[in-house]
């Protein structure tokens, strides 16, 4: 059945869906986790991130990759993490190769401290058939699936912090991304072991008064967006309703509505970003909650205002949110 796949998946690529003879020249999204810099000259095909899920580990050579999970025969060992997940797909520049792209993000981990779970650098160490386990099998096409001679990978862990990169030299497979045979591409998924968040966060109006009283502004968690987005989550209205409330019962009261973000990106990339949310604020309290804009005024802070340190991911929640300041 694999195989019929794999020959259908290739006449796919015949008619566009799979290999380019061009070259990637620079990020298709996304960008770099803060813990963790790119091998040099290498550039972002994929990009995913999820603030909470599951991700299964792999901490043993691969068994049977097409075995029923519940058989406890697909793999040798894997552990379970919940927590905020990055999955960042790189090719890296042609040329380089697997083994070299690979000892250069071991010696970075190494520097900073981290503990080696479990590497394989051979297919006798990794066992049969290791791409079509399912954390890589059918990932971005085929780029990993059917190109296991040169693979390599490891498991490491930093504090509370999970890394997983696997490289492998591609030699085939149907894949939308322009990569060309023998170009090391890498995976490199990094999961921050954390509880889950408890996001029915409300601060009544009340308790945003006393604030504002107190030092002319109050920081807000209570507001949500998804990541690099602009539209309100739904579970963000019962602080609006509490903002709305906080404007009625005092209608001298006027607003900065300030956006933050942490320092993921550029500078002026997270400024656009953090305007476009504080505005769509606005524009929600305006519209939905009978506020008058004259009240409020929108401003992207970016990350020029951090209240904890951006090197840890508590951090960085702490720095995405919404203040309301004193006009």
């Amino acid at each position: 059945m694999k195989n019929f796949i794999w020959l259908s998946c290739l006449l796919l690529a015949s008619i566009g869906f799979a290999q380019s003879g061009d070259t990637v020249t620079k990020d298709v999204e996304g960008h770099d986790h803060p813990l963790l810099k790119r091998y040099e000259g290498s550039f972002i095909v994929a990009y995913t991130e999820k603030a909470y899920d599951s991700y299964k580990l792999i901490l043993g050579k691969a068994l049977n990759p097409s075995a029923d999970t519940s058989q406890g025969k697909r793999i040798e060992k894997e552990q379970t993490i919940e927590g905020r997940i990055t999955r960042i797909t790189y090719l890296a520049p042609v040329g380089r190769s697997a083994l070299e792209v690979s000892k250069n993000y071991e010696n970075e981990l190494k520097a900073k401290g981290a503990e080696t779970l479990f590497r394989g650098a051979t297919p006798e160490d990794l066992g049969y058939d290791f791409g079509g386990l399912p954390q890589y099998d059918n990932l971005n096409g085929q780029l990993f699936g059917y190109s296991h001679t040169k693979a390599r990978y490891g498991a490491y862990k930093l504090e509370n912090t999970y890394v997983a990169i696997y490289l492998t030299e591609f030699e085939d497979g149907a894949t939308k991304y322009p990569v060309v045979k023998g170009q090391t591409a890498v995976q490199v998924d990094v999961v921050e072991s954390k509880p889950m968040e408890e996001k029915m966060v409300t601060v009544s109006a009340e308790k945003m008064a006393g604030s504002i009283e107190s030092s002319g502004k109050i920081a807000l968690y209570g507001i949500y967006f998804d990541t690099n987005k602009t539209a309100l989550k739904p579970e963000s209205a019962p602080t609006l309703a509490e903002i709305a409330k906080l404007l009625l019962a005092d209608p001298k009261l006027n607003l900065l509505v300030g956006g933050h973000t942490d320092n993921v990106g550029t500078f002026e990339a997270n400024r656009d970003l953090s305007q476009r949310r504080a505005a769509a604020v606005v524009q929600e309290l305006v519209s939905h909650y009978n506020v008058s804009a004259r009240r409020l005024f929108p401003f992207g802070v970016s990350y020029a205002s951090p209240v904890a340190t951006n090197e840890t991911e508590e951090g960085r929640a702490k720095n995405r949110r919404v203040e309301l300041v004193k006009m």
